[in-house]
């Protein structure tokens, strides 16, 4: 059995289908996997026994001189070469996102490791607007140089993270879109009408995932009751928790006492055929992305969000045509596979919904085409296994 590291300072590793999919085949595939991570939001079931979970090591932006701050680093490096090299063998270390490639980085300074850089979200060091932050940024640059793998998701966001990292000419690259693999299982369906008192004459639309502002799920409710449309019913879906006092859960609880076409699911998933489930009984989708300037997640690194995003694959492999913001990816997409309707801006999406309705069946199965075609990331996934196969 061979050990492998994977170190993420993500809380919610397991809400990304590409990572899930890599978890489950390396434990397939007899790896042993030494996970450094806080704690996680969730572990699927399937996963959970085949990692073992670790501290993250170097809690800290920049080293501070000082023989205290000496020892720590080094008692910090002996144990890291105990468990990585000397018990377990490990040749191969994975980083997720700019954080992981720091601490992968300094690690591979003192021990020989491949070092395999996951890129998920892409940092520009003009949107860092806390000067303190640009650290990050700076960091991740350095340890670029180190990287001799890079995992993304495709060309665009490629060209976008070449222009502000220093790779080395000697790195590979692999592109594998963030996607769940295909089930290969009969999606059980449940009455959703029922169990969450839609009326059954509604056509349900969903938005499931992140509530924050890039989002749009402001830009949703503001079409809440008079712009929507009386045959559609809005369905947002999130595992993220929302405080009472949170303005857009007054926002939200407000709509619905109002009896307006409105649901709030604030509940996770934790199995994929669960969600699976949940989402089949919908009918069309919605990934919309409004780049703003409030954190540095929001900014170059949405507005050409491509195939990095989960929920708009998932979508795809379960036939619920969407509506996308218009990027270049999503717009060349759509022309070739009909897979929904692509918005500049969200006054736009009550026609889309009509539009989709009118064509609803070419368009269910041009998401089908599109995921099978260019998403399923079954295929891409070996080139990686074969690259680690190499050492």
């Amino acid at each position: 059995m061979k050990t492998i590291a994977v170190v993420t300072p993500k809380v919610d590793t397991f809400s990304n289908p590409t990572l899930v999919y890599l978890f489950e085949q390396l434990i397939e595939r007899n790896y042993r996997i030494l996970f450094f991570a806080h704690g996680q939001m969730f572990i699927p079931s399937n996963i959970r026994p085949g990692i073992t979970l670790c501290q993250l090591p170097f809690n800290f932006y920049e080293f501070k001189h000082g023989i205290r701050n000496y020892i720590k680093i080094i008692r910090q490096y002996l144990k890291l070469f105990g468990l990585l090299k000397y018990r377990n063998k490990v040749e191969d270390l994975i980083c997720i996102d700019p954080f992981g490639l720091v601490i992968g980085g300094r690690i591979k300074k003192i021990l020989k490791l491949t070092l395999i850089y996951f890129s998920f979200e892409i940092f520009f060091e003009d949107e860092f607007f806390i000067e303190r932050k640009k650290i990050i940024k700076r960091l991740e640059n350095k340890y670029s140089e180190k990287t001799d793998l890079l995992i993304i998701q495709d060309s665009k966001r490629e060209e976008l993270i070449r222009s502000v990292n220093k790779f080395t000419a000697e790195m590979e690259t692999i592109h594998i879109p963030v996607s769940p693999k295909p089930p290969g299982y009969q999606i059980d369906k449940y009455d959703i009408f029922a169990e969450l008192n839609i009326p059954e004459d509604k056509k349900i639309v969903v938005y499931s995932g992140t509530l924050m502002a890039w989002s749009g799920i402001n830009e949703l409710l503001d079409l809440i009751p008079d712009k929507f449309g009386e045959e559609f019913w809005l369905l947002i879906h999130s595992h993220h928790k929302l405080k009472d006092d949170e303005e857009l859960k007054i926002r939200i609880n407000d709509l619905v006492d109002k009896k307006y076409n409105l649901t709030f699911h604030n509940k996770p998933f934790y199995e994929a055929r669960d969600y699976y489930s949940f989402l089949s009984c919908c009918h069309i989708g919605i990934a919309t992305y409004f780049p703003n300037t409030t954190d540095v997640y929001a900014g170059r690194n949405i507005r050409e969000i491509g195939l990095s995003s989960g929920k708009f694959s998932t979508y795809m492999m379960l036939g619920l045509p969407t509506v996308t913001t218009s990027n270049t990816i999503y717009k060349e997409f759509n022309e070739i596979y009909n897979f929904g309707d692509t918005i500049n801006k969200s006054e736009e999406i009550p026609e889309s919904l009509k539009l989709i309705m009118r064509d609803y069946e070419n368009k269910s199965a041009g998401c089908r085409n599109l995921y099978n075609i260019e998403l399923n990331p079954v295929s891409k996934f070996e080139k990686f296994f074969d690259y680690i196969k190499q050492y």
